[in-house]
């Protein structure tokens, strides 16, 4: 409560305001260092297949050997980001069952204190999973996207020894999430699943040698996207210049700012947005009717950290330009200039916006390729095909996510 009360002095007194932003960027990206140092300095002499036959064992010929559908559940958090896409693949590649709260709410994210919220969640979890033994449905698979704030991490041991579920970890935000907080002597981000998982899926490529040399199975997975929600649409006008949709705080206001200060039209949807949040499924048709899609792939309030962004693949895949920071993960997943285009500065945004809105033959070029490469390379159920594919077939040196010549 304390700290909610600083938070919201803070909000109102521009000055503190920035001077807080700053601080905890230069936490992050410390923090991010650090790790790099540290993993430097570690050596691994075991192969991606034999720690994933040390952890897994015969559970791995379980799932090889089924002749009928996955039974899967996922744990998930954010009901608006995993609805766009991720809970329709799942619901494509087996039986799907994810995680409710008692009062039949999605996802983890109770709004409870933060012992109270781990404790319900993890009891929650089990009783799912009991329940679901009984009606002759236990889940093959348990995907979650979770940390160690959300639940206690022993229960996915539980459920694996006790059912012999096999336990994958999504985690889109290793840079800056793969630690987390230190409670209580412990950390509460992702670390400390780490001895309770089967497998890490991670959205930073570097990361993969953090979970290996922590003894954990993990591959390169970036975010996708579904072409059945997010695709052209060509009988309906580009109305919308420029459109944002995210939360509206640090780099991103004045990214969106200074465009409307060169008076390039910018529709802006998110929390404190003059237009509020944008409802789930009107953001396929904003993207589809967008001349160009505005992406923003740093972290927190960093300037000049990124990561990769559910919008990374959204974006391409509406058949809309996509504009975005110029984050070097998108090198290996697009061909940059050609299918989507990036700039570094906030003064590069407004002269590439300025730029492409002028220029609409070869704007819509490149909008028409990214949509082709994401249609052929960045779906949910691509993504999912390659992980049973991993899983069932040993197909580990075409599990990549990445671009093909």
């Amino acid at each position: 409560m304390f700290s909610k009360t600083i938070k919201k002095i803070l909000k109102h007194i521009k000055s503190l305001h920035k001077i807080n932003g700053q601080w905890k960027a230069y936490l992050v990206r410390k923090r991010y260092m650090e790790t790099l140092c540290r993993y430097r300095g570690k050596s691994i002499d075991i192969s991606f297949k034999q720690l994933l036959e040390n952890r897994v064992g015969d559970r791995l010929k379980h799932l090889g050997c089924l002749d009928r559908p996955f039974n899967i559940f996922f744990l998930g958090t954010d009901e608006q980001q995993d609805r766009s896409g991720l809970l329709q693949s799942l619901g494509r590649l087996g039986d799907l069952n994810y995680f409710t709260r008692v009062d039949g709410s999605y996802g983890q994210n109770d709004p409870a204190l933060y012992t109270v919220r781990r404790e319900a969640n993890t009891r929650r979890l089990w009783d799912v999973v009991v329940q679901l033994s009984q009606e002759g449905r236990l889940p093959d698979l348990l995907l979650s996207q979770t940390w160690g704030s959300l639940i206690y991490p022993e229960i996915l041991s539980r459920i694996r020894d006790k059912f012999g579920t096999f336990v994958i970890n999504i985690s889109m935000d290793d840079r800056h999430q793969y630690w987390g907080r230190k409670v209580n002597g412990n950390w509460d981000g992702v670390y400390p699943l780490i001895p309770h998982i089967d497998l890490a899926l991670t959205a930073a490529p570097e990361c993969v040698d953090w979970y290996l040399k922590e003894g954990c199975p993990a591959v390169f997975f970036p975010e996708a996207s579904d072409p059945a929600i997010f695709h052209p649409i060509p009988e309906l006008p580009k109305i919308h210049d420029v459109c944002f949709v995210g939360r509206r705080y640090g780099i991103r206001e004045k990214i969106v700012l200074a465009l409307r200060r060169a008076s390039i039209r910018v529709t802006a949807y998110g929390d404190n947005w003059e237009k509020g949040r944008i409802a789930t499924e009107d953001v396929p048709r904003l993207f589809a009717q967008s001349k160009i899609i505005l992406g923003m792939g740093t972290i927190g309030h960093c300037h000049d950290f990124y990561a990769l962004k559910m919008r990374d693949f959204d974006g391409p895949m509406s058949g809309s330009c996509y504009l975005t920071h110029d984050n070097n993960d998108l090198h290996k997943l697009y061909d940059v200039g050609k299918e989507i285009i990036t700039y570094h500065t906030i003064d590069d945004c407004v002269d590439m916006a300025r730029y492409y809105l002028r220029q609409d033959v070869e704007r819509e070029a490149i909008a028409k390729s990214g949509y082709l490469r994401a249609a052929k390379e960045h779906t949910w159920d691509k993504r999912f095909d390659s992980l049973v594919a991993l899983l069932t077939e040993d197909c580990v040196k075409n599990f990549n996510g990445t671009k093909q010549s």
